[in-house]
Order: C-alpha cells, then structure tokens, then sequence
C-alpha cells in the first residue's frame, strides 16, 4: 500500500504550478502498448523487464502490430526465449510456419549470429553493419514488405555476460542501422530498475541510443510509487524543489515516473538511494501487475 499524499504530490504538483511544469511532464510518456504499435519510421525502443510475461507480451504486440500493418517482422530470439514468444505470437492467433514460409517472419538465433560480427569481445561495425542490411533487404522480399520491424536480444546476451561496452556499442549501431534503413527497432534488456547501479552509467547508456525506454508494465503505479517516496523523502514538490524541476534539462523519451527518479539523480543525489528502494517497496511488480489489469 502507498501511503498517504497530498493531492499535489499525486499529480506531481498542484493546479496553479501546472503551466510551470507543462514542459517536463509533456516529455514523451505514451503507454508502452501506444509506442509499440507505433515505433516510427526510424524509433528505437529498449524494454527493461525482469518478468519473462512481460517481455514475451512486449515483443508479441511489437510484431503482430507490424503484421497487421502488413509489415516484416525481423527477431533474433535465444532459444529459450524464442519458446516465450512464438507461445505469446500463437495467443494472437499466428499462423508461425505460415509466416515464415511468405517471408514476413525472419527468425535468427541470437548466440550464433553474435559471433559472425564480433572481434575480440567486440562488435565490428564494418561486420555488423552489411550483414543487418542483407538481413533487412531479405525480409523485404524484392519490396513485398515496404516496412520491417526488428526486435533482438543480441544486445542483452552481452550485457548479461558482463559485456556492457560492447552491448552499449552494438546499440549504437543498431541506432545508425534504424535511421539508415529507415526500420523500427526494439530491444530487451533484463534489467532492474530499481537497482541503484544500473543509474551509474548503464541507465544513461540506454537513454542516449534509444528513442524512447519502457520500464515497466504499469506506468501509473510506477509513477504513484516515485512520487509517494520523493514526497517522504525529500517533500512536497514546491519552492526551491519546484524550480530545480522545471529548469532541469532532463532526458526525452521516458515516462514521467522515470524522468522524476533521474532528476533526483542528477539535482540531489543524496536523496536517490532513499527515494529508490522506498519507490521499490510501494511499487507493484510487472507480473502481478498483469493480473490486475
């Protein structure tokens, strides 16, 4: 349960400083099921998960929206993880063979296509980059499917092994990959979000090569559970506080929830290890989240 706060807190400041801080609640929050349906022509969206039914949900509605839309779908699945999604494609009803057989479902494997463009633990760049592009002109099938969609996990493998620079780098890649192939592209990474040392470089490595991080199932509970803990911890969003928040320069692409931890982060450090684990014990978890909707 929450504990109680004040209306002001609850919408995150009260009615009269709304136009003040109009400019960094109108930061791209759009609910994940919104942003996956709708990528963009070029968007590159990351996923944090730690329940694999979110994760295999995300990623099936990722695709079928695509297929829908009469688009490609590229996913480069371990075999583990292959089993979650092709479980949560055949809930929406997916002819899979079918699908594979007309060139609209490209399935990779993810251990083995790593180390075609790796070089010494490294991605390569010069590899990589050609070796995307013949995958994405395939899935087009000589212009059959105009758009392509690609969910991968590539980028996880390494950062699950302790590879985190070269994770960080073959996302920079995939970054320059989306906007020259003009594609979508969709990441996962088992990651907590309320694990202060992800918030020392891994978070901000994320923020910068992606458009926009989903980092829970349930923005509204992620974001009662934020401003609850700031309102304990630090108080009322008002004064001083109120202005270090609206002059703050921020990041784009995170729901509000999110960008309020980060501003804690970046404006009043000593605060953040409180305001987080306090965040974490009023926070829902993904999956049970799930049931409750």
């Amino acid at each position: 349960m929450y504990p109680k706060v004040s209306p002001k807190v609850t919408l995150l400041v009260s009615s009269l400083e709304w136009g003040l801080c109009d400019m960094f609640l109108s930061m791209n929050s759009l609910e994940w099921k919104d942003l996956l349906s709708n990528p963009g022509p070029d968007g590159h969206i990351v996923q944090l998960y730690q329940e694999p039914d979110f994760y295999g949900e995300a990623i099936s509605h990722f695709a079928v929206e695509g297929l829908i839309r009469g688009e490609s779908i590229i996913l480069v699945a371990t075999d583990s993880n292959w089993a979650n999604i092709s479980k949560h494609l055949e809930r929406h009803g997916l002819d899979i063979p079918q699908l594979f057989e007309r060139g609209q479902l490209t399935l990779l494997n993810a251990n083995d296509t790593l180390p075609k463009f790796l070089a010494n633990g490294a991605p390569d760049g010069s590899i990589f980059k050609p070796l995307a592009s013949q995958t994405i002109k395939k899935a087009r099938c000589d212009g059959k499917y105009s758009r392509v969609r690609w969910w991968g996990e590539m980028v996880n493998v390494l950062y699950v092994d302790g590879n985190g620079n070269a994770s960080h780098k073959l996302e920079q890649f995939f970054d320059e990959v989306a906007h020259e192939e003009s594609i979508a592209i969709f990441c996962s990474f088992l990651m907590d979000r309320y694990d202060p040392r992800i918030y020392d470089e891994v978070f901000a490595n994320v923020c910068s090569t992606h458009s926009n991080v989903i980092p829970t199932r349930d923005y509204l509970g992620h974001r009662n559970a934020i401003n609850a803990a700031v309102e304990e911890v630090m108080g009322p969003i008002e004064g001083p506080l109120l202005q270090s928040l609206v002059s703050w320069s921020g990041v784009s692409g995170v729901p509000s929830s999110q960008a309020m931890l980060l501003w804690v982060k970046d404006t009043a450090p000593q605060y953040f290890h409180d305001v987080l684990a306090r965040a974490k014990s009023y926070d829902v978890p993904d999956g049970k989240a799930a049931n409750n909707e």
